[in-house]
């Protein structure tokens, strides 16, 4: 990718802990990859390791969660709040808790709630629902030639799945609530999934911000951490009769033409100035959008989009041929020139590893849900699971009376 990972989140794997800072260091280029825990991983373990009674018959857990899952308050409101949670309940002493909270600078919100995306990023559902989808086409069995088709045929989906999606955004418009002139335009500019989600943010917008015509910045730093705007911002963006959003609070990939933006590969140098090459990213979003409202002018009309051709044309032929690479150029910038002698490539050596099918560890906890699922074996005799037919009391009583019979029709035969 030309850089580290902004951030890597996983479940509380000690190889991953382990590999992952070897991996991606800071260098004089790049910071070193965070790398968090998926809240979801954690939270799931409260029932085991604090007993199913305190979690699920008592408020430990709403108590617990305000503070766990809230994105809008500092660290040592969490820190402050974490510690009275435990002390109501009697659980200071806790060890497993105390190693939670010493690790809770990487899986807890409030302290990365300045870190861009993050807030998009707690838990490891996006590569599991990835591995879910392409399970459904692949399996473990497959040679090469069948994983390829395979893997076409769920691409396939996906396309088809964004053709439609695409479709019903472009179609038709989502359902306005406010009364805010913003409301219209974000349904005009942003995908409908992430529209709604702004929507939500419009119609609960109360808070203090520092907002002008051509920016918005709040203290819930909702968009440092989502890149979308917070209720706040659109709040007082209305406010001061801001009509347009803002270009540069519009993220590109959460606009409807992303698909047909330019690429914008870092490919002139890895070690450039950050402040710079944001500044060029986000110079090329507002020429890519003065681009498309010249087009929507230029509409159907002949002589405009002549126009607009030959503007066009001139600009490039100012500009020159000298930055033009080609596709190979591209692919020998990200993985080196082709080599021009043979190169004999071997086949690795089997090692087994984590995926490697062996026999998974089974926890106590399991077990007994495990145990508890199966059906009891019942008592031929007495339908009782407490014993078999073998060792059956009403078997041996059964036995005795008759032995009892025997015995007395066997003295009636001798007195006879």
């Amino acid at each position: 990718m030309g850089q580290n990972p902004v951030c890597i989140v996983t479940d509380q794997c000690p190889a991953m802990n382990q590999v992952i800072p070897m991996s991606f260091p800071a260098t004089n280029e790049f910071p070193a990859t965070k790398h968090h825990l998926c809240m979801w991983h954690i939270m799931e373990k409260f029932p085991a390791k604090l007993g199913n009674f305190i979690c699920k018959e008592t408020a430990l857990m709403e108590n617990m969660k305000k503070y766990i899952w809230s994105s809008t308050i500092e660290p040592f409101e969490f820190e402050r709040g974490w510690k009275a949670v435990l002390k109501e309940f009697k659980l200071e002493g806790n060890r497993w808790l105390w190693e939670m909270y010493v690790i809770r600078t990487s899986w807890i919100p409030a302290f990365f709630r300045d870190k861009p995306m993050f807030g998009l990023m707690r838990t490891t559902s996006r590569s599991e629902s990835e591995n879910n989808f392409f399970s459904q086409f692949h399996r473990q069995t497959d040679t090469l030639c069948e994983f390829y088709l395979r893997f076409e045929s769920a691409m396939d989906k996906q396309r088809n799945e964004t053709a439609r999606l695409n479709e019903e955004g472009s179609s038709a418009l989502p359902a306005i609530v406010t009364g805010m002139f913003l409301e219209a335009e974000a349904a005009k500019l942003y995908t409908r999934p992430i529209f709604y989600k702004v929507q939500e943010e419009m119609v609960a917008s109360v808070f203090e911000v520092k907002v002008g015509t051509n920016y918005a910045e709040c203290s819930c730093k909702k968009f440092v951490m989502c890149d979308i705007l917070c209720r706040h911002a659109f709040c007082a963006l209305n406010h001061f009769e801001v009509v347009k959003l803002p270009r540069n609070l519009v993220l590109n990939r959460w606009s409807k033409n992303a698909k047909n933006a330019p690429s914008i590969l870092k490919l002139f140098g890895v070690s450039e100035d950050l402040a710079k090459m944001e500044n060029a990213s986000l110079k090329q979003t507002n020429i890519w959008f003065n681009f498309q409202k010249s087009m929507n002018k230029a509409g159907v009309n002949i002589d405009k989009l002549n126009y607009v051709d030959k503007t066009i044309k001139q600009l490039s032929s100012d500009l020159g041929d000298d930055s033009y690479i080609t596709k190979k150029d591209h692919l020998e910038m990200l993985m080196g020139p082709q080599p021009s002698e043979e190169i004999t490539i071997h086949a690795p050596k089997a090692c087994k590893n984590k995926g490697s099918g062996l026999k998974r560890f089974v926890s106590a906890r399991e077990k007994a849900i495990n145990k508890g699922n199966k059906r009891p074996r019942k008592c031929k005799l007495c339908l009782s699971t407490i014993h078999d037919a073998r060792t059956c009391p009403s078997k041996n009583k059964a036995c005795a009376e008759k032995d009892v019979e025997i015995e007395e029709t066997d003295k009636r035969l001798i007195t006879t």
